[in-house]
C-alpha cells in the first residue's frame, strides 16, 4: 500500500511540474510577442525612440526569464533568440525603420517556435 501512495505521489509531482512549466514557458513566450508588437506600433507611429526605449526594456525582461526557458528548451534556441533580440535596439530609428520591421518579425517567429517545440513535446 505504501509504495501506491508513492506512485501517486511522483505521478502527482510530475503533472504538476508539467503544468508550472507550461504555465511558465506559455507566459515568458506571449509576453515577449506582446511588447514586441507594441514596440513595432510605436515605430509605425513615428515613435522611434520610445520604440527603442520599449525594446530595451523588453530585452531586460527576456535576460531576466532566459534562464526559465534554458530549464525547457534548447539552450541553443534561447540564445539564438537572445542574439536576434538583442539587436533591435539599433534599428529603431527612421533611417532603418523597414529593417526594424523585419527584424521584429523574425524574433516573433523565433519566439514563437521556441513556444511550438515546447509545446510538441508536452
Amino acid at each position: 500500500m505504501r509504495r501506491v501512495r508513492i506512485a501517486w505521489a511522483i505521478l502527482a509531482l510530475s503533472i504538476l511540474l508539467c503544468m508550472i512549466s507550461h504555465l511558465t514557458v506559455l507566459h515568458i513566450t506571449q509576453s515577449v510577442q506582446q511588447q514586441l508588437l507594441q514596440a513595432r506600433a510605436l515605430a509605425e507611429a513615428g515613435a522611434y525612440k520610445s520604440s527603442a526605449q520599449h525594446l530595451q526594456a523588453l530585452l531586460e525582461y527576456y535576460d531576466s526569464r532566459q534562464h526559465f526557458l534554458e530549464l525547457f528548451l534548447r539552450r541553443e534556441t534561447v540564445a539564438a533568440a537572445s542574439v536576434n533580440l538583442h539587436g533591435l535596439p539599433a534599428y529603431a530609428k527612421d533611417e532603418t525603420v523597414r529593417d526594424l520591421y523585419s527584424e521584429i518579425d523574425k524574433a516573433s517567429e523565433q519566439i514563437a517556435a521556441m513556444e511550438h517545440l515546447f509545446s510538441s513535446v508536452f
